[in-house]
């Protein structure tokens, strides 16, 4: 009892060591000051007054960027969807074709999520020009990367016996997939599609700022002309419009999975 105790304690104090030598490591690298922070409050106090109240007369003219919004989102994450899918066999373990393949398919899928979205925009509006077609497809390639990893995990980890039991009755490889792995994992792949759904919506919001589509247009507008308090407008209606996708998307998993309400 008493060496468990010790130990414990040890472990107690090399966390606190841990943290600390961590907080001023990272202090000397990035110019962390708490100082500075607090210095900095009545500025940012000042801005926030300058945004209050909201002038909400520009709700008018957000409707149209706020059904784009919605429309960049679910088309970039239908499509990705739809891609990823297939991806992901190939990048298991258990059901891809061969080690070459199933590496290769998982370095592809690395490469696509580690781009953020906002760059693969700008990488897309040279190619198509500005508009929400390039913000679609870097939310859609962000997508598949990170879908197709998700995917991919979920089928390393689903039950073998699962499979064993579909083969057992002369199945095919294709079959073993569509009756076996897709229908075991469907709650899982609902959850991670609808949970990147609620990600586009976000990360759509803000693609305006490069000028690829979306409400971030109006709020970049805004901010360039100082009108603080129609942007902060702006910002609510995000904030309304993300929590809103938030809660629908519960209320669907809820039905199609069967998801408990915690």
């Amino acid at each position: 009892m008493l060496k468990y105790t010790i130990r414990k304690r040890l472990d107690v104090i090399f966390l606190i060591i841990a943290i600390a030598t961590g907080l001023y490591w990272t202090s000397l690298k990035t110019g962390i000051s708490f100082s500075n922070f607090i210095k900095g409050v009545p500025n940012a106090g000042e801005f926030l007054i300058s945004m209050l109240p909201p002038n909400f007369a520009v709700l008018p003219k957000l409707v149209p960027r706020i059904l784009e919004t919605i429309k960049m989102a679910l088309a970039a994450i239908i499509l990705a969807t739809l891609i990823a899918l297939p991806l992901s066999f190939l990048a298991a373990k258990n059901t891809s074709p061969s080690v070459i393949v199933y590496r290769s398919m998982r370095l592809i899928l690395n490469f696509l999520r580690s781009i953020p979205t906002l760059l693969f925009a700008l990488i897309f509006i040279a190619m198509v020009g500005l508009g929400p077609f390039p913000g679609v497809l870097g939310l859609m390639f962000h997508c598949i990367g990170t879908l197709g990893k998700y995917f991919s995990e979920s089928i390393e980890n689903v039950n073998p016996r699962v499979i064993e039991a579909i083969k057992a009755t002369g199945a095919n490889k294709i079959q073993v997939i569509m009756f076996g792995i897709i229908l075991e994992l469907k709650p899982m792949l609902f959850s991670y599609t609808f949970y990147y759904f609620e990600y586009c919506i976000r990360a759509a919001s803000m693609l305006g700022i490069v000028g690829a589509g979306g409400i971030g247009m109006e709020l970049l507008f805004h901010m360039r002309l100082f009108r603080y308090r129609e942007a902060f407008a702006v910002l609510l209606v995000i904030v309304g419009m993300v929590s809103l996708v938030d809660f629908t998307s519960f209320i669907i998993r809820k039905r199609m999975i069967g998801l408990k309400k915690t």
